[in-house]
């Protein structure tokens, strides 16, 4: 192993003011944990660009490196679960927040983070998932159990461009349910129309600050990734019985509503806590991507970009320029 590594680092300048750029570290600049891995991709989550803005709610210490996610392959290990050459990811954990994170070329971290990856899923695509994925999957998981029927029933999917919402049509076209899209950029409609996707539905304001208790039925499931008016306005146009995953809350983490959609529709409203979830729970939902929820439009859904141009990436991504996920690869150079 290099006596050196490659990470994105953000610094905190007086008075508060941050700034990140890919640094070379020494390594004993590491957390001492049981497993060293090494690096072959990471990816950008939401969290990551609040770390690197300094968000106090994700990040405190600085200086920082981001990164919820990462996938490599075991260089030592202190533990009995894994030992050198195993294929492994992290994501869904307290790395890239209050601990240093995967966008780098080594991480070292605790023995239960890691999932051993199935055999026919590749360190790429792990992370095209990664922890946006991972909760996309789990929210489409939610609608299965419910048991909707796909034959007659419209699902909608919220902030379908961004990274949760782009897996979360990929997946839900892919086991045969009819789609429509909510967006806010103008070309992110290129974007979904590019997966297949040509239902895109208007959440105009007057419906949205309506007084109402309820709205026309328009729709059996939702993944809602805005949280706030949105989510409050969606409530009252589910379906009876229909069900709404709250996985997010760009619109705000406030809503309003009342009780008729749930006792005179019978709806159901859940949340996703992605990071509440069980090893084994990752295990499963990963063979199932790997296997009978693999879409062949994975490859339409996701950007890659070097650690050198991660910066870059992460502009863009504040700016509101970049759709689906991002995949960060350590080997290119």
């Amino acid at each position: 192993m290099t006596e050196y590594y490659n990470a994105l680092v953000v610094e905190k300048k007086p008075p508060r003011e941050f700034a990140y750029r890919v640094k070379s570290l020494p390594v004993t600049h590491l957390p001492s944990s049981e497993v060293l891995v090494k690096v072959h991709y990471s990816s950008l989550n939401y969290k990551d660009i609040l770390s690197c803005q300094g968000n106090p709610a994700v990040t405190r210490r600085f200086p920082h490196t981001p990164g919820l996610d990462a996938s490599g392959v075991v260089e030592q290990s202190n533990s009995a679960l894994f030992k050198r050459g195993d294929r492994v990811a992290v994501f869904c954990t307290p790395m890239g927040m209050h601990y240093q994170g995967g966008l780098a070329e080594y991480i070292c971290v605790p023995a239960e983070w890691l999932i051993r990856l199935p055999e026919n899923m590749c360190l790429e695509e792990v992370m095209v998932y990664g922890t946006a994925g991972y909760t996309a999957a789990l929210a489409v998981e939610a609608i299965e159990k419910h048991g909707i029927d796909k034959s007659v029933s419209k699902v909608l999917v919220t902030g379908a461009s961004g990274g949760l919402g782009s897996i979360a049509v990929l997946l839900l076209k892919h086991l045969g349910y009819d789609v429509e899209v909510s967006v806010t950029r103008e070309n992110g409609k290129v974007f979904l129309e590019n997966l297949g996707v040509t239902a895109v539905v208007d959440l105009n304001a007057s419906d949205v600050k309506t007084t109402q208790n309820l709205l026309p039925s328009r729709w059996q499931a939702v993944i809602d990734v805005a949280g706030g008016d949105v989510l409050a306005c969606i409530l009252k146009q589910v379906s009876e019985n229909g069900i709404v995953v709250s996985t997010g809350l760009v619109a705000g983490t406030h809503f309003e509503t009342n009780v008729l959609p749930f006792i005179l529709r019978g709806i159901s409203l859940i949340g996703i806590n992605a990071e509440g979830t069980s090893v084994e729970s990752r295990k499963s939902l990963l063979i199932k991507l790997a296997s009978i929820w693999r879409s062949s439009a994975l490859c339409d859904v996701y950007k890659k970009v070097k650690l050198a141009g991660v910066s870059c990436a992460i502009e863009n991504f504040k700016e509101q320029n970049i759709y689906g996920r991002v995949v960060v690869d350590m080997e290119a150079k």
